[in-house]
């Protein structure tokens, strides 16, 4: 038991140090010796918490935090490089810890879309695209006001162009990865909101620092930007030692397709800021490249219009759904009683018109109260739903069966001008009952003119002699025959019967 309770211990120090650790980091001057040591102290204790916290994962749920982890050993690598570089003076740029925080992307990537997998967001095709708008738009204005200018400046050498010109497309990656968290689906536990807002600071981070490079041309960030990058570093920590890190891949419905009006203004605003910029640029008279704005715009209403025609999907395809829900008993699959009411109905004219005639049987399955109270109604449910089952597949297409109500069914089969036949599939339904139970039937034959309500009536009379009868048996508007074939007086006879042997 000691063991148990001293990893949860030992996770909370190093959580609580690690957590100081980032305010304390910003009281020296970031110029300094001692603040370029006092940042290296979170993002190790950061690193030392993640590697104690990610074992403690569930394994099926552990490889995205692995990698999680990778990244934040390369940040490790590549804060340390730099430190080690400010305390020997050096000024040379791009230096090895350049190449240490453009790895660490990598892990960090594979990381958050191994979660994002996990969640089920892979396959939700509308979030993929509310994420994919976002992206097109930070990615449009990105390129155009940070990747260009860094990549064509003549007064940088290559590698230092490629350089700079790799962070922001690394931060759009990561723009990418932070919407569809934020739009997929899956579970908000506390681990998914410190990875979200660590993702967020770091990117809100990289962003200003660019503006501060572009104003000043300094090359030491400010306090406020060192706490967003440590924030980063920690969230990722204290998500992994979370424990509702594991919690993170749980599956949610897809449902999260819908536009709420926050994602909506979101999504609006995205969609409109490229056109919006190059607007603006033009009124303002300044240089625009407006190939390039151009292209992003349009690229953004293509997604746009593809994200309407999904939604038009969805609501078809929710329209299907609720018209077989209203069409059919959610319990058992068969028709409900509106369907029932509407397709006797339609039997009715059909056989005016083509002068047949159908037989309605209604079917009650005997003392399913006693079933119910001696074995449960979840075994009363399974005995509804297998016996609806059978019905279906002794009719084989040839009637049409409904739940008329509780443990009722309705069945109406078609015949010409012999009832007979039909009598004989109406009485064999009592044979195929699973579970040993049985069941009474009471039928009527429509006399070619008399109101749906009427012949119902005469069914249920039929079916009311069945049972006081002595029920599993058919009565044919008033002949009954038992199982084992004796005839029991009743109302009179009115049409054949087919007897059940056992």
């Amino acid at each position: 038991m000691q063991d148990r309770t001293a990893a949860p211990a030992r996770l909370r120090a190093v959580a609580v140090t690690a957590a100081v650790a980032v305010p304390l980091s910003t009281l020296p001057d970031p110029a300094s010796r001692a603040g370029a040591v006092a940042y290296l102290v979170p993002v190790a204790l950061a690193f030392a918490l993640t590697a104690l916290a990610v074992p403690r994962v569930p394994r099926p749920q552990r490889g995205p935090w692995c990698w999680l982890l990778a990244g934040q050993l390369l940040y490790l690598v590549g804060e340390s490089t730099l430190t080690a570089l400010q305390l020997s003076g050096s000024e040379a740029w791009p230096t090895p810890a350049d190449a240490a925080y453009l790895l660490a992307y990598v892990p960090v990537t594979v990381g958050l879309l191994g979660l994002n997998r996990q969640r089920g967001g892979s396959s939700h095709r509308g979030s993929l695209l509310d994420a994919g708008v976002v992206t097109l738009s930070a990615a449009t204005l990105f390129g155009v006001f940070v990747v260009l200018p860094l990549a064509t400046d003549s007064t940088q050498g290559a590698l230092a162009r490629v350089t700079s010109a790799a962070y922001p497309v690394a931060d759009v990656v990561l723009v990418h990865l932070l919407a569809r968290m934020v739009t997929g689906p899956g579970a908000r536990t506390r681990a998914f909101w410190l990875l979200a807002g660590g993702t967020t600071a770091t990117v809100v981070a990289d962003v200003a620092w660019t503006v501060v490079q572009h104003r000043t041309g300094g090359d030491v960030a400010p306090r406020s930007l060192n706490a967003l990058w440590l924030c980063f570093y920690l969230s990722i920590a204290l998500a992994a030692c979370s424990a509702s890190a594991s919690a993170l891949a749980e599956k949610k419905p897809a449902a999260t397709g819908g536009l709420t009006p926050l994602r909506l203004g979101v999504l609006a605003l995205a969609a409109a800021l490229p056109s919006g910029v190059l607007a603006l640029l033009a009124l303002t008279g300044r240089t625009t490249p407006v190939a390039w704005l151009a292209t992003g715009s349009v690229l953004l209403i293509a997604l746009v219009v593809t994200r309407v025609w999904d939604l038009l999907q969805q609501v078809r395809s929710q329209a299907v759904q609720l018209a077989a829900l209203a069409r059919t008993d959610p319990l058992t699959g068969a028709a409900n009683r509106r369907t029932w009411d509407h397709e006797l109905s339609r039997a009715c004219a059909t056989a005016r018109a083509q002068g047949t005639s159908f037989l309605v049987a209604l079917l009650d399955l005997d003392r399913f109260k006693a079933f119910n109270d001696t074995r449960g109604h979840q075994a009363g449910d399974e005995l509804l739903k297998a016996a609806t089952a059978a019905w279906t597949e002794a009719l084989a297409g040839d009637g049409f069966l409904a739940r008329w109500g509780g443990e009722e069914f309705a069945v109406l089969i078609p015949f010409g001008t012999d009832p007979a036949p039909a009598l004989a599939r109406a009485d064999a339904l009592r044979a195929v009952v699973p579970h040993g139970q049985t069941c009474s039937v009471g039928t009527a034959g429509w006399d070619g003119a008399e109101e749906p309500a009427s012949l119902l009536r005469r069914a249920d009379e039929a079916l009311y002699a069945a049972k006081t009868g002595g029920r599993d048996r058919l009565v044919h508007d008033g002949t009954a025959t038992s199982a084992t074939g004796a005839a029991h007086p009743s109302t009179p006879v009115t049409g054949a019967t087919a007897r059940r042997t056992t």
